[in-house]
């Protein structure tokens, strides 16, 4: 329990202490910014140059670093034109429930025709004018190069593909589709596509995760539809990374990327139906081509990107949202991987486009080793959000283990295999691990000589029991109160003489299952 507990603990000091850390640099930067001006921080002579030369703290010199390229994302769809109700709040203006499918699809449908016209030209009359700075940034992101060439040559390095032709063939089809198509063209097209595309792999693992659970089919990973989700999370972060360096300009551009999704999400529905390892190779195969394109693009260009500040949308994703704490959840690599100090958490230092452009890269090679521990049925895929949960189960486990330690060696066995169960497979094992106390028990309480000792034991114990999980948790366990309760104040006044050995085992099952599921549920 102890163990388990600190290594818990561990990994929640890492977060305060990345806490503590900011706080004490912003309380750092304010004395230096007094000392040296004399005035406000943030006055109207602050100049972010300077700022960011003269050795500021390094998330608030991430976040002084993001800029504005000026680019109007053109696949946010249609603004509503009023909502149900008044919120009477002007910072939620826009939210609310979207349309319906006939009335959304209409304006889409008369915007994207306005688009072939003249790539909406009504909205660039009536827009806000670039400032010179936008027009700069624009003008160098057209300088940007990616050879494909030399992408293929990183995929040779690694060796050839292992893999069934029946995904190698639309794989290699994709891949000179995207070569062929934005071949000497603008380089965040083609990377608006690609994440147009990518993140439907995890939005048909969950469908077909979900589907198999309300069959019946299988319930085993339902966990990992948390880390899949974290996942395609990502994957939409990088999307709006790229609209916002203008990738999603073009309307053909769009035509291609939303259409491939839509075919590419029916497709991995239908292969995970045939074969859900074949589905998760082919993730795999997708992802690991993503890292080497990103990788050619950031070997290729890296003078250019660092001379070019981040753009508004990378700097919330990696920075304002670095304490969320579904931005590691995809990282499962860090629970996994013994050389890796944690969660992975780039912007806290990100001052360019090149910073940005690697932490996407390294995004999309921990997608791959997520792919690979899913494809592995030996490992358990934890993300840290399941590990920490395992590992309080593991510490409570231990802690009845030891409650119950004077109760006979097989009820500890039994607990001993719940740990296990919970070590290894998360609290997928949950339910087999119960069977197993309670049949434990069973064989304890079967036995007259064994059974006066551990009754006599358990009877001051069981009552308590439940309360103090209860309490630590914060989640109530699911008793029989009506065999539990009774039967628990019978055995606090008479002891167990002459109570009934058949009794007992009900409320010794009664009061376990209530503990498993608290430790199972309440996490």
């Amino acid at each position: 329990a102890q163990e388990a507990l600190n290594k818990l603990l561990e990994r929640q000091q890492r977060d305060v202490r990345q806490t503590l850390d900011l706080l004490a640099d912003l309380e750092r930067e304010f004395d230096r910014k007094q000392h040296e001006e004399g005035s406000a921080v943030f006055d109207e002579e602050f100049d972010v140059a300077s700022f960011l030369a003269g050795g500021s703290s390094m998330m608030t010199a991430s976040v002084a670093a993001g800029a504005d390229y000026g680019f109007a994302s053109r696949s946010q769809g249609c603004p509503p034109s009023h909502l149900r109700g008044d919120l009477g709040d002007a910072r939620f203006e826009g939210y609310g429930p979207p349309g319906n499918v006939l009335s959304l699809g209409s304006q889409q449908f008369v915007r994207n025709l306005r688009a072939m016209i003249g790539e909406y030209r009504d909205e660039e009359e009536g827009g806000r004018a670039l400032t010179s700075e936008q027009r700069e940034r624009q003008s160098k992101l057209k300088e940007l190069t990616l050879d494909s060439d030399a992408i293929w040559a990183r995929e040779r390095k690694r060796g050839a593909i292992v893999a069934p032709w029946i995904i190698k063939v639309p794989y290699f089809a994709l891949c000179y589709l995207l070569d062929g198509v934005f071949e000497g063209r603008d380089p965040f097209g083609r990377f608006f596509l690609l994440e147009t595309v990518a993140r439907m792999p995890y939005f048909s693992y969950i469908s077909m995760l979900h589907l198999y659970e309300t069959l019946g089919f299988w319930r085993r990973s339902a966990d990992v539809k948390r880390i899949h989700f974290a996942e395609e999370w990502n994957e939409f972060h990088h999307l709006l990374i790229m609209e916002s360096l203008g990738g999603d300009q073009s309307y053909w551009v769009r035509f291609l990327a939303q259409h491939s999704a839509l075919a590419y999400y029916v497709a991995l529905c239908v292969l995970w139906m045939m074969s859900p390892s074949l589905s998760y190779k082919f993730s795999e195969m997708l992802e690991t081509h993503a890292v080497d394109t990103y990788g050619q693009f950031v070997d290729e260009n890296e003078e250019k990107l660092r001379q070019l500040p981040p753009s508004l949308a990378a700097v919330e994703y990696y920075t304002v949202g670095v304490t969320d704490p579904m931005f590691g959840e995809y990282q499962t690599a860090s629970v996994s991987n013994p050389h890796r100090d944690g969660v992975r958490r780039p912007g806290t230092d990100m001052r360019s486009l090149y910073d940005v452009f690697v932490a996407i890269r390294n995004d999309e090679g921990d997608h791959v080793q997520t792919m690979e521990s899913c494809l592995d049925p030996d490992v358990a895929t934890l993300s840290p959000g399941l590990e920490g949960r395992v590992l309080t189960g593991v510490a409570l486990a231990a802690g009845a283990n030891l409650l119950l330690g004077g109760g006979g060696q097989m009820a500890v066995d039994g607990l001993n295999e719940l740990s296990e169960a919970l070590a290894n497979g998360g609290a997928e094992g949950l339910g087999d691990a119960a069977d197993g106390v309670t049949d434990s028990l069973d064989s304890i309480l079967s036995s007259e000589g064994a059974a006066s000792g551990a009754l006599n034991a358990l009877a001051g114990r069981l009552a308590g029991m439940a309360n103090g999980l209860q309490a630590i948790i914060g989640t109530d366990a699911e008793i029989d109160d009506d065999v539990a309760g009774s039967a628990l104040e019978d055995i606090a006044a008479s002891g167990v003489d002459g109570f009934e050995m058949e009794a007992f085992f009900e409320v010794v099952r009664s009061v376990l299952v209530g503990i498993l599921e608290l430790i199972g549920l309440g996490l």
